[in-house]
């Protein structure tokens, strides 16, 4: 089984964004760090189910355009386009090499799986692993951490839960072949969470 691992929001200026968002929900947010080889960083909200939402951004668009990793183009497509929103969504997996293994069994195209890190403020490294199944512009990703992804301080984790994400109806059945999760009345309980596709318009979530 799958959890919820975060929520992609583009922002022009994540801190800004981030700490609008923290006052209005009364929630905690903490600056995250720089992926220094895509030329973006993000602002973070973590929450008591294991999961947290990312605002990110660019420091170096020129940097980030060159990237050829799916997340960082879809970051820099929506925000050449003025979107700052709910772009994406990580699902975490401990055994992604399973998850490739059966994409090659199956024919289904991929990219990765991709190392990636950041520096966090505390000056330590955070990495982990990504596995993109296409299309990725109505496919989550993976996303393997090589240890929990908890800020250094605990007490940042905020007491609420992000309960549930509600997902386009028309990516269900792409979600459903590719990744042979179990949707039953257009929901998948992930182990911490609950995804919904039952919804005509864009991406929304719920924390309560």
């Amino acid at each position: 089984m799958l959890a919820i691992d975060h929520i992609v929001i583009t922002a022009h200026d994540p801190k800004k964004a981030a700490t609008e968002f923290g006052k209005r929900y009364d929630i905690e947010v903490v600056k995250g760090g720089e992926h220094e080889n895509w030329g973006t960083y993000n602002y973070l909200a973590y929450f008591a189910n294991n999961c947290y939402l990312e605002w990110i951004g660019l420091f170096d668009k020129h940097l980030a355009s060159r990237s050829d990793n799916p997340l960082i183009q879809q970051v820099v497509v929506a925000l050449e386009n003025n979107e700052e929103k709910l772009i994406q969504y990580a699902l975490r997996t401990a055994n992604m090499d399973q998850f490739e293994h059966k994409f090659k069994q199956k024919g289904v195209s991929y990219r990765g799986p991709i190392s990636a890190e950041r520096t966090r403020p505390d000056g330590s490294t955070l990495s982990w692993r990504m596995l993109f199944p296409e299309p990725a512009s109505s496919l989550p990703f993976l996303i393997e951490w090589n240890r929990e992804n908890k800020p250094a301080d605990l007490s940042l984790i905020n007491q609420k839960e992000l309960s549930f994400l509600e997902a386009p109806t028309l990516y269900q059945a792409d979600v459903e072949k590719t990744l042979q999760l179990a949707i039953k009345n257009n929901q998948y309980k992930a182990k911490n969470a609950l995804i919904k596709y039952n919804t005509d318009k864009e991406f929304t979530f719920t924390i309560t």
